[in-house]
């Protein structure tokens, strides 16, 4: 089951359009046996994304209340898995280094 509130959501999204085109590539150049790098990589490329956005995003923004008139800081919560959006790029850099360092160990099959 996949939780998410707000555009949260778009981790998935930006992490599957980054990795798998990479994936794909890597393997039809360099062979089935090191394709896992390339997903590595995409994953990489997926946690910027997924932190820029995240922070754009889920930043404050400065607003009115209707009825008053005064100042309202408006916070938006983006977030995968109860973890802002912008915060799981962290996540998805670990699991690309965990990735990374069993494909060069060859425990990853």
């Amino acid at each position: 089951m996949i939780i998410w509130r707000g555009w949260g959501i778009l981790v998935l999204l930006i992490t599957g359009l980054c990795c798998v085109p990479a994936g794909l590539v890597t393997e039809a150049v360099l062979g089935s046996d090191l394709a896992l790098f390339g997903v590595s990589g995409g994953m990489v490329v997926a946690g910027v994304a997924v932190f820029f956005i995240g922070q754009r995003l889920n930043a404050p923004r400065q607003g009115f209340h209707p009825q008053t008139g005064q100042p309202v800081l408006y916070r938006n919560q983006h977030t995968f898995f109860f973890v802002p959006m912008q915060y799981f790029a962290f996540v998805l850099l670990a699991v690309s280094a965990v990735l990374l360092i069993s494909t060069l160990l060859g425990l990853v099959v």
